[in-house]
């Protein structure tokens, strides 16, 4: 397939400003946001300092924090694999350090919106999210696709799709004799 995901996460200081910033594409067999997003999740962890706030504005990431290792690496999990490596990196990291937070939020927001722990959404809260909203963005345009492929590989997908219904119904003509 043809489309990208990006991964992107940001550092604040105890007063709210950027202090690091990393961003990347993951593996292709995380080719989904919820696959993006845990793999952010993990970088964090891997180079996170002790007693750091987490905050992932992906509801299903946080579940499968909180449900714990053998929930999350399940046979029916289908992230697994990424997920087992992510709580690995978080070690002895409580659950209760790493809060959803509501996505693509506005300087509206900050004092209204709720995050999963309860705490109201602060400014920093607000700008770490959008600068990595911003950066993860980024990162899949540095590795995306040409229009002009994505273009093409639709419309080849959409021959083969009508050339299947053809065989299809000629099949069925076929064995109606």
């Amino acid at each position: 397939a043809t489309g990208r995901v990006g991964w992107s996460l940001v550092a604040l200081d105890d007063a709210g400003e950027v202090t690091a910033i990393a961003r990347g594409v993951p593996s292709p067999w995380l080719g989904s946001v919820l696959g993006a997003e845990s793999w952010a999740l993990l970088q964090a962890a891997l180079v996170a300092a002790p007693g750091v706030l987490f905050r992932v504005d992906c509801a299903e990431v946080v579940e499968a924090v909180r449900k714990g290792t053998q929930w999350a690496t399940g046979a029916a999990r289908p992230l697994a694999r990424v997920w087992s490596r992510m709580h690995a990196a978080l070690g002895d990291v409580p659950p209760d350090a790493v809060a959803w937070m509501p996505g693509h939020t506005t300087p509206t927001d900050v004092g209204v919106a709720q995050l999963g722990n309860g705490d109201l959404l602060t400014l920093a809260d607000y700008r770490g999210n959008d600068t990595a909203d911003h950066h993860a963005k980024a990162a899949v345009e540095e590795h995306r696709i040409p229009e002009e492929l994505r273009l093409v590989y639709k419309r080849r997908m959409d021959e083969a799709r009508q050339a299947a219904i053809w065989v299809g119904k000629a099949i069925a003509l076929a064995n109606v004799a």
